[in-house]
């Protein structure tokens, strides 16, 4: 009898377990096994992993963008310590886990943060990731530009406050833990004094920071946030408008040559680009060599 009661319990936590994991996982939209053919909805049109790797659709986001720019630092408190440093952002995080585990060593070491897309099939897990490994993740949110690349999270310059509030709010859902954020893509957007004061008003109702990734010359980011009091910074060099090596490799020194001259420097890779992760494999253990150190972004704005 005692060990029909126990065949029949254990039957029941078995299947409990079962509802509550089916729940979450629905619920959440979190996979728990990563399909190299996994398909994702953009814009109506069903794609694969291995479509988003060949097209590279987001490349195109930035690739107009101006590759470099001078830094602006005044509102930013360099530790006394550091004379030069660079921070590393990684946009366009969560659409595939490729690659996590280099990457998040490189994190762990140097301090990178990775921008999570909200859009992305894997941006749950990725930040789920992040977190329990300690890595700085912000929301990498589409902003509108001159084209559309699918975003369903799209921040369009026709929306009043109320759905820009309620679009961020469902972003940040996606991307749990995110400090802050930055822009994807924007070059109509970010210059609409309007959009861009909803969403630093989002910032400071949630104590979050807006980096302006600065993806169009007459980005209101940066000065409005400090305008407003939200910390904030510029994006300094795409290190990877050009995704051959040498490219990479050149806006590299780039980045270097800025921090040099003054005091600090933020490049910006893409989480797609295998070329940058080689790059950065290979250029952060040995950047003590050029006397600078690779920090937090986090670390700089607090």
């Amino acid at each position: 009898m005692k060990n029909i009661f126990i065949f029949i319990l254990s039957i029941i936590i078995i299947a409990v377990f079962s509802f509550t994991f089916i729940k979450v996982k629905n619920n959440y939209n979190i996979s728990f096994k990563y399909d190299d053919s996994t398909n994702v909805s953009t814009n109506n049109i069903s794609i694969t992993k291995k479509q988003l790797a060949e097209n590279d659709k987001f490349h195109l986001a930035d690739i107009n963008s101006p590759k470099i720019v001078e830094p602006v630092l005044s509102n930013i408190n360099k530790p006394v310590e550091i004379s030069n440093w660079i921070s590393i952002i990684i946009d366009d995080s969560g659409n595939t886990l490729d690659y996590v585990d280099r990457f998040f060593y490189l994190a762990s070491e140097y301090g990178i943060t990775f921008a999570v897309l909200p859009d992305s099939p894997h941006s749950l897990d990725f930040s789920y990731y992040a977190y329990s490994n300690n890595i700085n993740t912000i929301l990498h949110i589409p902003m509108e530009g001159s084209e559309y690349f699918g975003e369903q999270t799209l921040v369009r310059t026709d929306m009043n406050k109320d759905e820009v509030f309620n679009l961020l709010d469902y972003s940040y859902s996606k991307v749990p833990y995110a400090n802050g954020m930055n822009n994807h893509t924007g070059s109509v957007a970010s210059k609409n004094r309007d959009i861009v004061s909803y969403m630093i008003e989002y910032a400071v109702s949630n104590n979050k920071y807006f980096i302006d990734s600065y993806t169009v010359a007459g980005s209101l980011i940066y000065d409005m946030a400090i305008e407003y009091g939200v910390k904030t910074a510029k994006r300094s060099v795409f290190l990877d408008n050009e995704r051959d090596y040498d490219s990479i490799m050149k806006q590299w020194r780039e980045l270097i040559r800025l921090s040099k001259e003054h005091g600090g420097a933020i490049g910006i890779g893409h989480y797609q680009s295998i070329e940058t992760l080689n790059m950065l494999e290979n250029s952060l253990p040995i950047l003590a060599e050029e006397g600078i150190v690779s920090i937090n972004i986090n670390e700089i704005l607090n």
